[in-house]
């Protein structure tokens, strides 16, 4: 038994990074149809939304292009004449509708990476569907030591397939894909159909606005659109306002249809592909008043939505059907592009906010695959959300126009941003989730990660402030040390009633070892025999069974690290922030990278510029450097797993601790490319179990050497240990009673016997 609950302990280790690790296969090599689209290849079209070299690399001067005139107008599916909506509101086809073609050819920025400036986001816009073509934070890099803004979402693209080296987009975010006038559908997928107006920017806001008219056969104008683009100094939120204009004497019957954000950046992670789409919505069917907005079991995970089933992000499968969406979430590691309704400063509750669902009722996703690839895998495909609105009946007038307006945020997953409005009101701190997800997610106990690192805060010196100044160690390895001693010391009981039953047990197994031999020899013919005179035996020695069950403790410890390592691993107060104060970096002249930043490998030495894959069995880390604190680990597992492991009762206990000592140096593997966060909790977890360890050793030497240690221990009446005994004893006395004469049953039957058919 001993040796089963360690083995369960690690296996249940193992499956926590295993399950971390394993990517959801495609099983079909069905590809989903790019939409339908009319591609200009003539290479001046192709450079018409190319930003100036000073904006934009080289690399965007590729930038697809796709032109609408009036003959690429599709018609939806009716007879003509006049026909109806669903509002039973009449209308008439117009001939000949058309985008009517600009020719402007410059991309607009609004906004600025600088972090001397007042703004927070930088958003290079596009004229392909006025669309949102990247997004740049001003506060946080890509990595610690390189001067190069967080690109939190870009274009969608692929590889070209007549020249795999270039890059094909595929999509842009937010950009507007149709719009249905009176049946006639017009794509707006274009460089062609909009005009950008100039860029307006003061040390408060910085905005643009783009236009298109479509018109009729006579050219006489029908339709404005118009999309302006807000974006307010010291925001994360960008404003998108939408309106349809009827440039005629008629009401007119609109349908409009756009992208919304698609896949956020990824770096390539031990931990996979934890990019994900969650949907803030109203659980009408138990919250009907909308007190609050909820994300439970409303998930997607990335890699889901873009598989062979191709999961729905709204409305998501098994969700009651109740449930009012108000924003949907793209999240990565530590960031998130979320579409949400317009905001007004009057909002103070969840309830005051419009579900999205106002603007638009229809949402979906697109899926792009590499069409030079048999089966593609998910990292090459690209996905975008989609949306559209229902019928609108859009009145005449400059006065009257349709309005589609929605907000967006992108930026970090910071608990003390969403808790400041109007982030709180969205309820925004439910995307903060840390949760490794697989079949460990339901031990991931949201509100004990949260707690965990509260005490982390705590102790860096966030919590507690004396005079404008935190009250704490001011740095995240000092304080994760911190945090490994005190848990150590709150599961101490635990971990010593754990070990003492193991060593315990190991000793009283060993010392009993050749009379049960002998009863195994004497009984290896009568299996219920067998099992009666073992339990005499445990009786006789005082060795109760039951106490095999003081391994358990171990297993109610899991949900504790399994919330630590998702907590370490997702939480971004860690991000960027070196470990003792930066000591490596100020010895070094800022030169040496180890332990610089907590949620990076350490770096102990580094050998490549960029990460390299390699495949080790079924583990396939990205390298790019010697990482010291991993080879540390296993050494300290090494000697944990010596010092804590009794000695072998018999020669298949030898066997299972040989296993054992394979294993362990399985973990270093898995986690080498963890980060650095991580390991160094593990690491000074181990290094701390070991002292622990050394205390209960020499607990059980004492009482090994007073006489204590082999002395039954009293049950206390009516209690588990007693209970579980009681059963025991009951089972036996079972066991005696079938076969009262030398292993012959209550029949009189002899082991192999059975009674002859009549």
């Amino acid at each position: 038994m001993r040796f089963a609950v360690t083995i369960l302990a690690i296996l249940l280790g193992l499956a926590v990074v295993i399950g971390t690790l394993k990517q959801s296969k495609t099983t079909t090599s069905q590809q989903t149809t790019p939409v339908t689209t009319t591609e200009a290849t003539d290479s001046a079209d192709r450079a018409q939304d190319t930003a100036p070299a000073s904006i934009e690399s080289a690399e965007d001067a590729s930038l697809e292009a796709i032109t609408i005139a009036a003959d690429t107008v599709t018609d939806a599916p009716s007879d003509s004449g006049t026909q109806t909506t669903a509002g039973e509101v009449p209308y008439t086809k117009i001939p000949g509708l058309h985008a009517v073609l600009t020719d402007q050819a410059r991309p607009a920025v609004i906004g600025s990476d600088d972090p001397a400036s007042p703004f927070k986001l930088r958003v290079v816009l596009s004229r392909w569907g006025a669309a949102v073509w990247k997004i740049t934070l001003s506060d946080y890099l890509i990595q610690v030591d390189k001067p190069e803004h967080y690109l939190i979402h870009d274009r969608l693209t692929l590889p070209d397939p007549a020249d795999r080296s270039k890059q094909t987009p595929k999509a842009y975010a937010y950009a507007a894909k149709s719009v249905t006038v009176n049946g006639v559908r017009i794509p707006l997928e274009s460089n062609d159909a909009w005009l950008a107006g100039e860029v307006v920017t003061t040390d408060k806001v910085s905005w643009v606005e783009y236009t298109a008219t479509l018109a009729d056969e006579n050219k006489t104008p029908v339709l404005r659109l118009v999309r302006r683009y807000t974006l307010k100094a010291d925001s994360y939120d960008l404003t998108l306002e939408q309106e349809l204009v009827n440039l005629t004497d008629t009401p007119l019957t609109v349908r409009f249809d756009q992208n919304l954000q698609g896949d956020l950046s990824y770096k390539p992670s031990y931990m996979g592909d934890k990019r994900q789409v969650v949907a803030g919505h109203f659980a009408l069917w138990w919250d009907p008043t909308r007190e609050s907005i909820h994300t439970k079991n409303a998930e997607v995970l990335r890699r889901n939505s873009v598989g062979a089933k191709q999961a729905q992000v709204w409305p998501v499968q098994g969700l009651n059907t109740q449930a009012e969406l108000v924003w949907l979430a793209s999240l990565n590691r530590y960031f998130a592009v979320v579409t949400h309704p317009l905001m007004d400063t009057a909002f103070q509750k969840a309830a005051d906010v419009p579900p999205l669902k106002t603007v638009f009722p229809r949402i979906g996703q697109k899926v792009y695959v590499d069409s030079g690839v048999a089966e593609p895998k998910d990292d090459q495909k690209v996905m975008i959300l989609t949306a559209g609105s229902g019928d609108l009946t859009v009145l005449p007038g400059e006065d009257n126009p349709a309005r589609l307006d929605i907000g967006i945020f992108a930026g970090p997953r910071e608990p003390e941003l969403f808790n400041q409005p109007p982030y709180s009101v969205l309820h925004l701190d439910q995307t903060i989730i840390y949760s490794l997800g697989g079949a460990c997610s339901f031990c991931t106990f949201q509100w004990l990660a949260h707690g965990l690192l509260w005490l982390l805060k705590l102790f860096e010196g966030q919590i507690l402030t004396l005079g404008g100044v935190g009250i704490g160690t001011h740095d995240w390895g000092v304080s994760i040390i911190i945090l490994v001693l005190l848990v150590r010391l709150i599961l101490h009981p635990l971990t010593k009633k754990s070990q003492v039953s193991m060593m315990k047990m190991g000793k009283m197994m060993q010392a009993i070892q050749p009379e049960v031999e002998k009863v195994k020899k004497k009984y290896k013919d009568d299996q219920q025999k067998l099992n009666a005179e073992m339990m005499k035996l445990y009786k006789e020695k005082g060795v109760n069974p039951a106490n095999m069950l003081g391994c358990a403790p171990m297993l109610l410890q899991t949900p504790i690290w399994i919330a630590l390592y998702a907590m370490l691993y997702f939480a971004i107060e860690l991000r960027h922030e070196p470990a003792f104060w930066g000591l490596f970096q100020w010895v070094s002249g800022g030169s040496w990278g180890f332990l610089a930043d907590l949620s990076s490998p350490d770096n102990f030495i580094q050998l490549f510029d960029k990460p390299v894959k390699i495949n080790l069995l079924f583990v396939h880390p990205h390298f790019q450097s010697i990482n010291i604190l991993p080879l540390l680990m296993a050494i300290v597992f090494y000697f944990q797993q010596k010092l804590t492991t009794p000695p072998p009762a018999n020669e298949q206990a030898a066997q299972q601790q040989k296993m054992m000592k394979f294993v362990i140096f399985l973990f270093p593997i898995f986690l080498y490319p963890a980060p650095s966060g991580l390991t160094l909790y593990i690491l000074a977890s181990t290094s701390a179990g070991i002292v622990d360890s050394y205390f209960v050793r020499k607990h059980i030497k004492e009482q090994e050497a007073s006489g204590e240690l082999f002395k039954p221990k009293e049950r206390k009446p009516g209690g588990f240990v007693d209970r579980i005994s009681k059963a025991v004893e009951a089972k036996q006395q079972q066991l005696t009673k079938q076969k009262p004469q030398g292993g012959r049953d209550k029949h009189g039957r002899g082991p192999g016997k059975s009674r002859k058919r009549r």
